[in-house]
Order: structure tokens, then C-alpha cells, then sequence
């Protein structure tokens, strides 16, 4: 089987023991189920879906996203402005991924 683990897992913060959230996606359920319980800790929730592609496209997507939040914040646009980048941004990955 193959599987994709995709996050906002920054290695010194994962190390560190902050909390971090991550998906995993594997076809395969019992697979899938393994690799959550290798990788769940207090610190470090794992959500595990069946569509392996869709985890991969959005986990790359989401830099997208965070590069033009990113820039919001650079510019001093302000948060409203940010939060509609955001929210335009994960629109735009759903439908992407609907594609």
C-alpha cells in the first residue's frame, strides 16, 4: 500500500512536543489505521481519509495559500483582507480538487 502524510509538521516544533495536526492518505483502511497509531501522540493528532491524491495536491496547495497570506501580512492589509485570502484560497483548492 501505498500512503501520503501531509501537515503543518515543522520538524523543531514537532520535536519541541507542540501540538501539530497532520492528514494521512491511504486507500487501504487497515493500512491507514496502523500508520495513525504509529504516529498519534497528545501532541500530534492524526486524521487519516482514503483519497491518497487529494491529501498530496492540497498539502502542496496549501503553500500556495499561505504564501499569499504571507504577503496580506507584509503589505499590512490587514486581517479581514488575510482571512479572505485564505478563504478564496481553500475555495479555489476545492474546486481543484473536484477538477
Amino acid at each position: 500500500p501505498c500512503a501520503v502524510l501531509m501537515g503543518a509538521n515543522l520538524a523543531n516544533e514537532v520535536a519541541e512536543g507542540n501540538f501539530c495536526e497532520t492528514t494521512i492518505g491511504c486507500t487501504d483502511k487497515k493500512y491507514g489505521k496502523v500508520l495513525r497509531d504509529l504516529f498519534q501522540a497528545n501532541h500530534f493528532r492524526v486524521v487519516v481519509v482514503d483519497d491518497a491524491d487529494a491529501v498530496e495536491v492540497c498539502g502542496a496547495l496549501k503553500n500556495i495559500v499561505a504564501c499569499g497570506a504571507g504577503f496580506v501580512d507584509g503589505l499590512k492589509l490587514g486581517d479581514n483582507t488575510k482571512a479572505a485570502v485564505i478563504r478564496l484560497g481553500l475555495m479555489e483548492m476545492i474546486r481543484f480538487v473536484h477538477v
